[in-house]
């Protein structure tokens, strides 16, 4: 959740209104005139735990269903250390075989998951006649809240899932109006 851009849904709803932009379960707007580029120094610092951690809740893979219990706990501790400045990483001398193939794979797709996320962001940054929504109708959300009907719009730019819970998404739009009309500011009032 983007908690940012959730306290400028009352300013810049008013913008996307006037440009005709109706997005299900909203959950927040940016202007993207107003936003910097994100740098990718420190961004990818803690993944490798964060992964590690999630495949010891799931089984090692099993998406249904996590377990958080004693016995997780200590696999994760004796998996991962901890490191300076908060997070942990794996302990890859005790990770062998189809697990640590496991791990792998899953630390590189959600590398790939956090740069397209934040490319997409800095692709857009600075632009005035750009708008950043941000909504719960990623992953699968997307077709059960008939996510192709906003690709045909014509304001639809592009559309990416958010990198940490998929079942957000962010979406840029072009904006035809960049100002509210005062007339539509006194209405309201």
């Amino acid at each position: 959740m983007d908690l940012g851009a959730y306290i400028q849904i009352e300013n810049l709803g008013k913008l996307a209104k006037v440009n005709n932009i109706n997005v299900p379960r909203l959950r927040g707007y940016r202007l993207m005139a107003n936003e910097t580029p994100i740098s990718f120094d420190n961004l990818f610092r803690g993944v490798d735990g964060e992964c590690c951690k999630d495949l010891c809740e799931s089984n090692w893979g099993n998406w249904d269903c996590y377990e958080f219990s004693d016995y997780t706990e200590y696999v994760i501790s004796y998996l991962t250390r901890k490191i300076n400045g908060g997070g942990c990483e794996p302990r890859w001398d005790r990770i062998h075989g189809w697990k640590r193939r496991k791990l792998k794979w899953e630390i590189k797709k959600q590398k790939k998951r956090i740069r397209k996320q934040y490319e997409t962001f800095n692709k857009y940054c600075g632009r005035a006649d750009v708008l950043y929504i941000h909504a719960r109708i990623g992953g699968s959300n997307w077709s059960y809240y008939n996510g192709q009907e906003l690709t045909k719009q014509h304001w639809f730019l592009e559309k990416v899932d958010d990198s940490y819970d998929s079942t957000y998404c962010d979406i840029y739009a072009k904006l035809d109006i960049i100002e509210v009309p005062e007339d539509l500011l006194e209405k309201e009032e």
